[in-house]
């Protein structure tokens, strides 16, 4: 009989809370990690626009951007002014870093990490955004679990996961409709990556999405995080 007294006396299981609104006047200087061009302005190119009014923004391209050797000799080079050509549409002011990685044969090393951890130490950011630990693409999740390590061992605040090719199990969401031409605006900076995928479309669609995350009302456009600190990281 106390048993069962016991079982009834158990608060009733509580419904998921939806993901708050990140509140973006916590960052005083962020880093991007992304691993093709592309990927910094289809994952969190939103809140890049809206960060960089009051945060200063830098944006690290890991690899070379060439498409692993299957396009034109030309790629890399064309990649990267399309990447330039991006980040200044979203308002960044600082050049683009380099590392210069294989694309699409991305493996961790030493030599990946000794440089990703001099950057960091150079900049100091307190935000690090990068794309997700289980994204589909090797590159990512490899570059994605290497730099978690990396920046497990820094004084980086807090990771920010963005999405690409995998929705994140998010944590927050950021409100991009003011700046969401100004998104599109970068997209098509990337005219390389658009003759081989609709991204665009695809980006829209995902952030209507997560939108519904949103309080409603008119028509909005979002995007979604997993949020975690740096050191005390609950995805590794």
């Amino acid at each position: 009989m106390w048993q069962f007294i016991k079982r009834l006396s158990r608060p009733a299981p509580q419904p998921n809370a939806l993901p708050p609104e990140l509140d973006l006047a916590g960052a005083r200087r962020a880093l991007v990690i992304a691993p093709h061009p592309d990927d910094e302005t289809l994952g969190c190119g939103g809140t890049l626009a809206r960060l960089a009014r009051t945060c200063d923004v830098h944006v690290l391209l890991v690899t070379n951007g060439d498409g692993g050797g299957e396009l034109p000799p030309e790629t890399s080079a064309v990649r990267k002014r399309e990447m330039a050509a991006a980040v200044r549409t979203l308002g960044i002011g600082h050049e683009v870093l380099h590392l210069d990685e294989p694309d699409g044969r991305f493996e961790d090393s030493r030599g990946f990490r000794d440089a990703l951890a001099a950057i960091v130490q150079q900049l100091q950011p307190d935000w690090v955004f990068l794309p997700w630990l289980h994204d589909s693409h090797p590159d990512h999740s490899r570059i994605s679990r290497a730099s978690s390590e990396v920046l497990r061992r820094s004084g980086v605040k807090q990771l920010l996961y963005y999405e690409t090719w995998n929705p994140v199990p998010a944590t927050h969401v950021v409100d991009i409709t003011p700046v969401l031409e100004t998104k599109k605006a970068a997209v098509g900076c990337h005219a390389t990556a658009l003759k081989y995928g609709n991204y665009l479309d695809a980006m829209l669609g995902l952030n209507a999405y997560r939108a519904l995350y949103l309080p409603p009302g008119e028509r909005r456009w979002a995007e979604a995080y997993a949020v975690t600190p740096a050191r005390d990281n609950r995805f590794l």
